[in-house]
């Protein structure tokens, strides 16, 4: 059974086709083995590094959304993608018409798969959820490239119909379900079976919000944006994590706050089952860490109506972070970084969440984070920028290089005004008298599956077809509750 197309995409509305044809297009610049794109996604200089790659990453939104321009089809059409960790799929073509914002979602070209001489039709189609947001897409096959490295036959899906969602996205995660009979290769498999890369393995720094631009690199990794050593977490099978979806899960050993007077306190030891998303703009962690971070921050009030911990935007000039560790890595994340602003009030950057914790973009922007799916590792350091000294990412159980990162400091805000009382920073409950954030996530999120139930066809779509939360302090009084805290 065909399901009825609510939107067509044969044809590009005139807006977009004219905002299409002056989009600057990236300048990219072979050097000694290596490729590498500007951190800026539309006129950066990239460059190249045989077997891995560098490319454009843009914090839109003021970094609730992270995007890579991505060429498609044959001709190549350039389109702008969320980057997400968290689920596996490329997509495109989001309905801009349900979407969450609209005005956001139409600023972007859309893929018009029937001036593609090269793509392929496949008569599969499916429906795809996320945190927020679901889409319907027909799976294609087609040419996929990032600067100019290309895969072939990629396949991918191009969405009927969606919502809840602005941006197409470039899945990176592991398979969701890795039994799952129709699991097709993703872009990641896809760049290691056609050589484009030794494993599959990519660094991603995302930079924090002052810093509009970041980059991933594929098959490499940049010393010049991390202190001290990578720590190699191992992944947490999937049979371990309650939910049974595999994900880049790592086990957070501990939390804490230094407050803006320098002093911290940190939790005992504890053991969360947590996987960084990039696609999510929240991170969503158990609900006693969720309140122990609320309690413990400056000011921080929270608001029923929302759900959200609400502090003075002024708290975001103040020096102090919130502290995750991993066993004997500590990531700390400027107030900046962590607080969250929407409809000119802020809030901290933190839901709660029992079922599948979650350290979004408010985590993710003080973190240099090297994912290697082939060993099923993570390897993690404070994110900084001092320079670029690019490494390649081999093949084998070693293939994550043992570096240090050149960087001595990571950036750090920076305390103004005359001292920091906390109590002159305290919000009234019930502050949203208007627009208010949604206690749900506001981008792709973690919750990323698919039904297998869905059936469509593209209009005018000519190519062949393709085979086949309790209380808890960071206090000494509230180790043992700390200690008892496990989501394995």
């Amino acid at each position: 059974m065909m399901l009825p197309l609510a939107l067509s995409l044969a044809l590009l509305s005139p807006a977009v086709a004219a905002a299409e044809s002056q989009r600057p297009r990236s300048v990219i610049t072979r050097g000694d083995g290596f490729l590498r794109a500007s951190v800026n996604a539309i006129s950066g200089i990239p460059s190249l590094r045989r077997r891995q790659f560098e490319a454009p990453v843009s914090n839109h939104r003021q970094g609730t959304q992270y995007a890579i321009d991505v060429d498609i089809g044959t001709p190549a059409q350039t389109l702008t993608l969320i980057l997400d960790t968290g689920s596996p799929d490329l997509w495109v073509n989001p309905s801009c018409t349900t979407a969450n914002i609209p005005s956001e979602c139409k600023k972007y070209p859309q893929f018009d798969y029937t001036k593609s001489s090269s793509l392929k039709t496949t008569g599969f189609a499916d429906v795809l959820s996320y945190g927020k947001g679901n889409v319907t897409i027909e799976y294609v096959t087609d040419t996929v490239a990032i600067g100019s490295v290309k895969i072939t036959e990629q396949i991918f899906g191009v969405g009927l119909e969606s919502h809840d969602i602005p941006l197409g996205i470039l899945g990176l995660s592991p398979a969701i379900n890795p039994k799952d009979p129709d699991l097709y290769p993703f872009v990641l498999d896809t760049m290691k079976s056609q050589g484009v890369i030794k494993s599959r393995a990519f660094s991603l720094d995302l930079r924090g919000v002052t810093e509009p631009e970041g980059a991933i690199i594929f098959g490499g990794l940049d010393t010049g944006k991390f202190v001290g050593k990578l720590e190699k977490l191992p992944m947490v099978d999937p049979s371990q994590i309650k939910s049974g979806a595999d994900r880049y899960w790592i086990v957070l050993t501990g939390v804490g706050i230094t407050l803006p007077d320098g002093t911290s306190d940190r939790s005992g030891e504890i053991e969360v089952a947590v996987f960084p998303d990039s696609g999510g703009t929240l991170s969503r962690l158990p609900t006693p860490i969720f309140q122990a971070f609320g309690e413990s921050f400056p000011g921080a009030q929270f608001d029923p109506t929302s759900g959200f911990y609400v502090v003075d935007c002024d708290v975001a000039s103040q020096p102090g972070s919130v502290d995750f560790y991993f066993n004997n890595k500590q990531i700390a994340v400027t107030y900046a970084d962590f607080i969250w602003q929407v409809s000119g009030i802020c809030v901290l950057g933190v839901l709660p969440d029992d079922d599948e914790p979650v350290l979004g973009d408010s985590f993710l922007r003080a973190a240099y984070v090297v994912h290697d799916q082939d060993n099923r590792n993570l390897h993690l350091a404070q994110a900084a920028n001092c320079g670029s000294n690019i490494v390649s990412i081999g093949s084998g159980s070693n293939a994550v290089p043992s570096v240090t990162g050149d960087c001595t400091a990571a950036p750090s805000a920076t305390k103004v005004g005359f001292g920091f009382d906390a109590t002159a920073t305290r919000k009234p409950n019930n502050i949203f008298t208007g627009n208010s954030p949604d206690a749900t996530d506001v981008g792709p999120g973690p919750a990323g599956g698919r039904s297998g139930t869905a059936t469509g066809r593209l209009p005018g779509a000519t190519g062949q077809s393709a085979a086949g939360r309790n209380t808890l302090s960071f206090g000494a009084a509230a180790i043992a509750a700390a200690a008892g805290l496990m989501m394995l």
